[in-house]
């Protein structure tokens, strides 16, 4: 295989499964470093939405929390039903190969039951009693996924809490005058949605994950709606063909209606299911009371059905996406990026403060200013003035011109200040740091 091109082998590679791709790993240093490329795994989740949206046989993947670990049989999977308060463990998402999971209302989990990876998140701190809704979703704006939640405080009234993986930090997003009907918010067209009531009259209500706002949903204004499924406490929402479908849990395969174009009103349409329906993929994720990672296969055996029982169940393509998306792995990378490639992300400073240590290699402070004229030009950086506190000396100020020498020794500086003429990019300035403490100058 060391033969083929680059852009070939990527190709091939491509077009595997994850658990195929997961055994590539162990090939080669250049496989696994392929693989584990972020742009791979990209690719790769493209050619897999592409492929389940093209197959004319079998229809997209689902994921459902099963109970028992038996052959498929009628309701031995979670249901939003009157049943679903009597569970602990509960599927609040699914998105890009990464499920939301809620073992108790304190511990949320983002998971990839694939590569099983593990994110526990922050405690939410919601009510350990009471009415309790989820969804969780990608945001292709910020490339980033979000936590929805959703709990009763006051009557009629639902509190929402929005937990986003790059800040780490849940934050309050509004209380709506809204009672929540279903309770897993169904990810289609960018938002999530559930079935609310306002004033004893159903609504749709949405929340756009790029926009950061709740909105409703147009819903059919026809009677066979209002009367055959409106008036009900089973009306759920799905997704058929990724479309927006309303229909009643105990009605199903009749009375199901599908949004043909999103946010349409005029586009609503009774289908029947069955001329639509293909056989899927069902990944029943395991209910455990502890997800470790890495230790055992967090699914069973998936079902493969043609039946449209599953409408409202969640979508799902497995994936190599990681559930970890951390700031601080981020900068190092901007870091070593900026200091391969000179590029950074697009922020500016004209201050800039290193605090120095007792150095392992003390030198002068004429070293630092080396360090800007081997990597940068002079007349890019304009610099304005230096100054200096050091251990002995109260304080001083250097004036500078086109990097005049220092005489100071490093060893007694407690605080260097670099002060620009004009805004300097925080990537030049990410450089200085990282090479200023790699030689040992400052921690």
């Amino acid at each position: 295989m060391s033969q083929f091109p680059q852009e070939v082998l990527e190709q091939i590679l491509i077009r595997l499964g994850v658990k195929d791709l997961i055994r590539c790993r162990s090939v080669s240093k250049s496989w696994l470093s392929l693989i584990s490329d972020p742009n791979f795994v990209k690719a790769h989740l493209k050619y897999s939405h592409h492929r389940d949206r093209n197959d004319d046989g079998i229809g997209n993947g689902r994921i459902v929390m099963s109970i028992i670990p038996c052959c498929y049989k009628h309701r031995l999977y979670e249901r939003d039903d009157i049943s679903y308060d009597s569970r602990q463990c509960h599927l609040l998402g699914s998105s890009n190969g990464l499920v939301c999971v809620s073992p108790s209302r304190s511990e949320i989990l983002v998971v990839n039951p694939e590569t099983r990876e593990v994110n526990k998140l922050k405690n939410p701190k919601i009510p350990e009693t009471g009415y309790f809704i989820g969804g969780f979703g990608y945001d292709p704006s910020t490339d980033d996924y979000k936590v929805v939640l959703g709990f009763t405080r006051f009557r009629d009234f639902t509190c929402f809490k929005m937990f986003t993986l790059k800040s780490n930090v849940w934050r309050a997003i509004g209380e709506l005058h809204y009672t929540l009907v279903s309770r897993v918010g169904i990810l289609c067209n960018g938002a999530l949605h559930w079935v609310a009531k306002q004033d004893n009259k159903k609504a749709i209500l949405c929340y756009d994950l790029s926009e950061d706002e709740f909105k409703e949903i147009p819903q059919p204004d026809h009677v066979l709606y209002e009367v055959g499924l409106a008036g009900y406490p089973s009306m759920r929402l799905g997704t058929l063909d990724d479309c927006l479908c309303v229909f009643r849990r105990d009605m199903v395969p009749y009375n199901i209606w599908v949004m043909n174009n999103y946010n349409v009103k005029q586009s609503w349409e009774l289908v029947d299911p069955e001329s639509k329906s293909k056989y899927e993929d069902v990944h029943r994720l395991k209910d455990l009371k502890h997800y470790i990672p890495n230790k055992r296969s967090f699914c069973h055996e998936k079902w493969i059905v043609k039946t449209p029982e599953f409408l409202g169940s969640l979508t799902y393509v497995p994936s190599l996406v990681s559930p970890h998306v951390c700031r601080k792995q981020k900068r190092k990378r901007q870091e070593r990026g900026s200091r391969k490639s000179g590029k950074g992300p697009d922020l500016k400073a004209r201050e800039i403060i290193l605090r120095g240590k007792q150095c392992k290699y003390p030198g002068p402070l004429s070293c630092v200013l080396w360090l800007f004229r081997g990597f940068y030009c002079p007349d890019s950086l304009q610099i304005e003035k230096l100054l200096i506190c050091s251990r002995i000396q109260d304080s001083g100020e250097v004036m500078l011109y086109r990097y005049g020498q220092a005489v100071l020794e490093l060893s007694h500086i407690s605080k260097i200040i670099f002060i620009w003429k004009h805004p300097l990019p925080l990537c030049k300035i990410l450089e200085l740091i990282f090479l200023s403490s790699t030689m040992g100058y400052f921690g």
